[in-house]
């Protein structure tokens, strides 16, 4: 990987992604610029209706503004594309069409590679995958999220769980959805944070509020 950067990288033990889209309000870019002014560490791309040649033109934005600041980019799906841009890695959705088993091969161990689960037993199917996090999907709702994670949890699956948080959550609530869903990290939408008068201040709270509550 062209950055470089392992699994040690401290806002992991935080684990707030935030996936970035179109927005009519600001570019991937801007959108990109005020998460990592407010301290975000991990950002997903999420551009599931472009063609590759779009989203290599995006991200000639974003890597150097993620290299510069050691920042985790990861592409959704496309690992062919992860691997000819060297970036960190990617995050598998259902669409993929991929195991992580395959992708791992491919991309190497020092890949970050995740992938969408939807219950208990896709977590557990998952434990010898060499697999770095799965995330529940949003539709989701806070005790169906704990019910899943508690059951592979208890059949001794220790890959991390990442919640999606509802678009409509208000990014005051972000800490206490990680802590009632029993979840090691929540990946939140970037519609979220451009809502707010200050995305940058907005997501430097979000952050703050993890670091209390860890």
């Amino acid at each position: 990987m062209q950055f470089g950067i392992a699994l040690t990288y401290p806002y992991l033990c935080i684990m707030l992604q935030i996936i970035v889209e179109n927005s009519d309000k600001y570019s991937i870019p801007e959108l990109v610029q005020m998460a990592i002014e407010g301290n975000c560490g991990w950002i997903q791309l999420h551009m599931p209706d472009a063609d590759d040649s779009e989203v290599r033109e995006v991200c000639a934005e974003l890597i150097p503004l993620c290299k510069e600041t050691s920042t985790i980019l990861t592409l959704e799906d496309r690992p062919e594309l992860a691997r000819e841009l060297g970036i960190h890695g990617v995050h598998l959705t259902a669409a993929a069409g991929v195991s992580a088993r395959s992708v791992r091969e491919n991309l190497g161990p020092e890949a970050i590679i995740g992938a969408e689960v939807a219950d208990a037993q896709s977590i557990i199917t998952l434990k010898g995958a060499d697999i770095d996090y799965v995330t529940l999907p949003p539709s989701l709702d806070r005790a169906r999220c704990a019910g899943i994670i508690d059951a592979a949890t208890s059949a001794g699956c220790g890959i991390p769980v990442v919640v999606s948080a509802p678009r409509s959550i208000n990014p005051q609530e972000i800490a206490a959805f990680m802590a009632d869903t029993h979840a090691a990290g929540v990946a939140m939408s970037s519609t979220v944070i451009a809502a707010e008068p200050d995305p940058a201040d907005t997501v430097r709270k979000i952050i703050d509020t993890l670091q209390k509550a860890s």
